[in-house]
């Protein structure tokens, strides 16, 4: 078999330096060098790719071809490429490819689950980013744009003319919904595999740790953070209105646009916001939370909980899509959509008793989840190349 590994996913796509997909397919390419597996790869000169990646191809011999000169159909027929993989799917024509053997991982559909919010057009900088989030999940555009694509998707699993494996029973399920021509189609569940980092790094100015909650993501209305900022920005109001003495501060990493949290939070001196955060200075953050607030709406798999867990730092959850079924019992979950609910977790988390019993439940069900992973990555692996 002559496989060709597509590393455009796990370079930056909008806005995003670091995204789910991304990691996740930086994980599998390190699975296959470690297998020894002999394989070939696609990327994008004109964007950022890992230079570790990079040394890897050339080190290992990996042949890299560039999309930037060559179409991929081109780069499969003039390499007799056989097989085809991708850690995340595209909708974009140069990608609808005809090749013996398509594999890819399908994360889920948020493109159809997302309800349409005005949310995304604050939290876009530029002009193309503004305009894209002003049609992206409206009900017109999913029913002429993405339902279409992803139908010719689903036709193409249905023949058997693609393969495609998923990282959460919840996405399974949400395919099958939405598709039911695959109702009894069998698609592989393997747990989105997740990469350790060493923390490294050092705590902002004014901010000490175990006393600050985290938000990530913070570039990307979709991770809600808005909502939970506001939420933490009443607590820290309530507090003051009770003369309580309350030194917490919530840390937002990814915030690459600041003014779309600063004008709707009145205690400006309470957060700190950040930028990109590379991802060992991330797990530090992690690491020194005392505890962290996933509130997004929607997730295929959902990582971040975990690499709080990893450090047995509670957790204030989402309670929908695949959140719930991630994080278990070690999560206490809230409507997403609720300010008020996200307050009254953030209180909870306050009362010492609730605290340590979710961190205790945060290191248990991460040695349960980090188990899996590691477990389903090997599946994966064999599956990507046809064992």
């Amino acid at each position: 078999m002559n496989l060709l590994f597509n590393l455009v996913a796990v370079q930056p796509i909008h806005s995003a330096k670091f995204h789910g997909g991304g990691s996740y397919g930086e994980v599998i390419f390190w699975a296959l060098v470690k297998r020894g597996a002999k394989f070939s790869c696609v990327y994008d000169s004109r964007k950022f790719l890992s230079p570790a990646i990079l040394d890897a191809c050339k080190e290992k011999n990996i042949p890299l071809f560039d999309i930037a000169k060559e179409t991929p159909q081109e780069i499969i027929d003039a390499n007799k490429i056989d097989a085809f993989y991708t850690p995340l799917y595209s909708l974009e024509k140069k990608w609808q490819i005809n090749v013996k053997r398509f594999v890819f991982t399908w994360h889920g559909v948020r493109a159809l689950e997302m309800q349409y919010s005005w949310a995304g057009v604050s939290f876009a900088k530029k002009f193309g980013q503004k305009m894209e989030a002003l049609i992206r999940y409206r009900e017109i555009w999913k029913r002429k744009f993405y339902k279409p694509k992803y139908q010719e998707l689903a036709a193409r699993i249905a023949d058997g003319s693609a393969e495609t494996i998923t990282v959460s029973e919840h996405s399974r399920a949400s395919i099958k919904a939405f598709f039911p021509e695959l109702m009894d189609k069998e698609i592989p569940v393997f747990y989105s595999p997740m990469t350790e980092y060493e923390p490294e790094g050092f705590l902002p100015p004014t901010v000490v740790a175990k006393k600050y909650f985290l938000l990530t993501s913070g570039a990307r209305w979709e991770k809600n953070n808005l909502r939970a900022a506001i939420a933490f920005d009443e607590l820290v109001t309530t507090m003051k209105s009770l003369h309580k003495d309350f030194d917490f501060k919530m840390v937002v990493t990814g915030a690459a646009n600041p003014r779309a949290y600063l004008k709707h939070i009145r205690n400006k001196e309470s957060f700190v916001l950040l930028g990109y955060v590379e991802s060992k200075e991330l797990d530090f953050l992690h690491k020194n939370a005392y505890a962290f607030v996933f509130p997004s709406l929607n997730e295929g798999f959902g990582y971040p909980p975990m690499q709080s867990m990893r450090f047995g730092a509670p957790v204030a959850a989402s309670g929908t899509t695949s959140v719930p079924e991630v994080c278990g019992d070690a999560a206490l979950f809230f409507d997403p959509y609720s300010v008020s609910e996200i307050k009254n977790r953030l209180v909870q988390l306050l009362d010492s008793g609730i605290y340590e019993e979710y961190a205790r439940r945060a290191g248990a069900r991460y040695a349960v989840v980090s188990k899996r992973q590691k477990e389903d990555l090997e599946k994966a692996v064999d599956f990507i190349l046809g064992r």
